[in-house]
């Protein structure tokens, strides 16, 4: 009696991680998944970013991991400017300049304080680099109810995610949850300026938001 080959079919296994559409319920979900210790990808103003909580450390440490980042490396803050006091030392000139680009697409450089519980994330910085943006980031901020970190969803020496499909394609299974906002406006991370220095430096580009514009708001405040 011949023996009739068979092909062993397996059930492809349905991905880890979630897919969800933005709106105030995936912020929701994506709050208390950072309050897990998860890692998040959303879309900002421009590109896809990957966010975790500020003060988890071994949630910092995984996301540096799937960046291929250095242990060392400063992430990028969010926080409303009512809480920077709390974390940075300021002048009377950095806090008339933080209110004139918080929100906005522009991230600042503004001088740590000794010892703060963000030690983790700005590694071995003296400075905080502070974003916050009327975007889909303000709303997972005010579901998460405190200060997040975040950073470009790419790893090094890509190109940043601009839809969610790119920022699947770098990540997949090492997120745990991805809210789709559609294609990314714009394919540049926010601009940022060291508010420090006298007078203001340019610590990264962006062509959406260029210094010459920065330095032109700032001399409209008197503030160039």
């Amino acid at each position: 009696m011949d023996k009739k080959n068979t092909v062993c079919e397996t059930t492809p296994q349905k991905p880890t991680y979630q897919i969800l559409t933005a709106g105030q319920d995936a912020y929701e979900k994506a709050a208390q998944a950072i309050r897990d210790g998860k890692i998040v990808v959303m879309p900002t103003l421009t590109i896809y970013v990957l966010v975790c909580d500020a003060f988890n450390a071994a949630a910092l440490k995984r996301l540096r991991e799937i960046r291929h980042s250095p242990a060392d490396k400063p992430i990028t803050i969010v926080m409303d400017k009512s809480k920077i006091p709390e974390y940075a030392v300021l002048n009377e000139r950095q806090t008339k300049i933080i209110d004139i680009f918080s929100p906005s697409p522009v991230s600042l450089y503004v001088q740590k304080k000794d010892k703060t519980p963000l030690d983790a994330a700005t590694a071995a910085s003296d400075a905080i680099v502070v974003y916050f943006q009327d975007s889909p980031i303000r709303d997972l901020y005010e579901c998460f109810g405190s200060i997040l970190a975040i950073s470009s969803s790419n790893t090094k020496a890509l190109l940043a995610a601009k839809t969610i499909e790119e920022s699947i394609a770098y990540f997949g299974e090492t997120v745990d949850l991805y809210i789709d906002g559609g294609p990314a406006q714009g394919d540049n991370a926010s601009p940022h300026i060291d508010i420090r220095t006298n007078p203001v430096e340019s610590r990264r580009a962006a062509n959406h938001f260029p210094f010459e514009k920065i330095k032109a708001i700032l001399a409209e405040n008197g503030l160039a």
